[in-house]
């Protein structure tokens, strides 16, 4: 069976993709065709999670011979074998963050409690190791019923086929200004804006620092008081003259202006990750030099990192600027504040 060919011939048939999805539940499951090790399998992972070997489905390329979300091809040497697992106590264990999409997919090796998750996780080494002639790993992803693991096939299928739902333009909208990670962002600076939010073990880029923001938020979090406002202010002036020579990518934002209990920082330290515009016919090292001094003018104090560049020299700038940010001048007090990851492609200008 080639789902690819099959997939589209359900659509122009004018199946919905649930439908497609639930028929494709039952469907055969391409990499277990010559193998009874990997239906044994699992059963292991049933013992396992303490869920019963029904709850079990095989889902992406392992399932389909072809990943939904960019049509790589099954290979043994990297592809996992994803497994979905409909099981609504294993899902409320997992507990999972407190804004997720309602009966979004749950993760045993990342959101059970802790001694649990570790010895899952080990359990899942161990298992992959027997099969790892024909997978890279195996995965684990949990829903709370079937419906909702239908849709979530469904909503991967309808990527396939390039169809944009109102669903997913609201889930979208949803990580934006406002949304999800907007509201994680603030909860990190009402912290005081933790280089680590958890203990080190369970720690991942995704909830430490540079905390991640997009630009309204930022302005938000830190427009305090008029001085903080006339340096935001003054920052969009910056990201206004670099568009006219450069293609800002992302910032880095630390120092006293992320403290908002200081509420006259001397400054905005930043450091501007961008890639040069081909249609520029001047040098950008000298236009951005120029430009450092004249933002310093308001108390900007830009600092530049070419993102086309070697890979290691944007490690090494960025490791410098990292602890630059993080550390204090002699009669300071200690800084123990994180950083801020600024994408300023939306929000206010």
């Amino acid at each position: 069976m080639e789902y690819g060919e099959w997939i589209r011939n359900e659509h122009d048939r004018g199946v919905d993709a649930e439908a497609i999805a639930q028929a494709a539940l039952h469907g055969p499951i391409l990499s277990f065709e010559g193998s009874t090790r990997t239906a044994a399998l699992l059963e292991e992972v049933a013992a396992v999670l303490r869920v019963a070997s029904e709850a079990i489905h095989v889902v992406g390329s392992a399932r389909f011979g072809f990943c939904l979300r960019d049509g790589a091809r099954f290979a043994p040497t990297y592809s996992d074998l994803d497994l979905a697992i409909v099981d609504n106590d294993l899902y409320a264990r997992c507990g999972g963050a407190p804004q997720q999409v309602l009966g979004a997919a749950r993760f045993p090796e990342r959101d059970l409690p802790f001694k649990e998750r570790a010895s899952v996780r080990q359990a899942f080494d161990v298992l992959s190791r027997t099969v790892k002639d024909r997978y890279a790993y195996v995965s684990a992803a949990v829903f709370p019923d079937h419906a909702a693991l239908v849709r979530a096939q469904a909503g991967r299928i309808r990527a396939y086929l390039g169809i944009t739902t109102q669903e997913s333009t609201i889930l979208r909208t949803a990580a934006g200004p406002g949304g999800a990670l907007d509201a994680d962002f603030q909860r990190a600076v009402d912290a005081g804006l933790p280089r680590f939010s958890l203990p080190i073990a369970e720690s991942s880029p995704g909830n430490a620092s540079p905390w991640m923001v997009d630009n309204a938020a930022f302005q938000r979090a830190f427009g305090g008081n008029a001085l903080r406002r006339g340096r935001l202010s003054a920052l969009q002036q910056a990201f206004g003259d670099l568009a006219q020579v450069v293609d800002v990518q992302c910032c880095l934002v630390g120092g006293s202006f992320v403290d908002v209990a200081n509420a006259a920082p001397n400054d905005l330290d930043t450091v501007v990750f961008y890639r040069a515009r081909t249609e520029v016919r001047f040098e950008p090292g000298r236009a951005l030099q120029r430009l450092t001094r004249k933002f310093l003018l308001d108390h900007i104090d830009m600092r530049f990192v070419p993102c086309d560049a070697e890979p290691w020299l944007l490690v090494k700038l960025t490791s410098y600027f990292t602890m630059l940010y993080q550390s204090r001048r002699p009669g300071t007090d200690d800084r123990n504040h994180g950083l801020v990851l600024l994408v300023p492609g939306s929000g206010p200008s």
